[in-house]
């Protein structure tokens, strides 16, 4: 076994964006993914009605006033989020390694962010704590799952891991 390892050791891995197999995305990240492209959409939505409601509170029967400082800790949060999607959706379609770390970031900071917007007024408590679930629970996932391990397989330099 050692003799076969040793006598491969110096011939650089076959890229796998070359002709190898890339893993097949299994079906929890594939409605993952779906998910995420719901959550892009939802996020601008929902940050488009919130410059909308602040401009126009009267119209749209607001009654209470949130301070300016808040609206744009809230519109850039939630910009960064959508971003932050975008690029996990390159590095997932690509199968990178750094997939998994991100999708934790992303996860870790989505709660930050709830949390922070709940701190401002923005979020209810019972809200913070249904949205902040299935973000510790994704995270969770991402950590502990052999099968994402096994997806995400491709280093920077496009070479496969396994």
């Amino acid at each position: 076994m050692r003799l076969h390892e040793s006598r491969h050791a110096g011939r650089p891995q076959k890229a796998v964006s070359r002709g190898g197999n890339l893993p097949r995305l299994g079906g929890l990240l594939r409605v993952y993914f779906v998910l995420l492209a719901i959550f892009a959409v939802h996020n601008s939505v929902l940050t488009v009605g919130s410059i909308i409601v602040y401009a126009h509170a009267r119209a749209t029967g607001s009654h209470s006033h949130v301070p300016f400082g808040s609206l744009v800790f809230y519109i850039a949060s939630n910009v960064a989020l959508v971003l932050y999607v975008i690029y996990l959706f390159f590095l997932m379609s690509r199968r990178r390694k750094s997939a998994i770390i991100n999708n934790v970031v992303f996860n870790i900071l989505s709660v930050v962010f709830l949390v922070s917007w709940h701190a401002i007024g923005e979020k209810s408590n019972t809200g913070t704590i249904v949205d902040s679930v299935p973000n510790l629970l994704i995270a969770a996932y991402f950590l502990l799952s052999r099968g994402v391990r096994n997806t995400f397989v491709i280093d920077r330099y496009g070479r496969s891991i396994t």
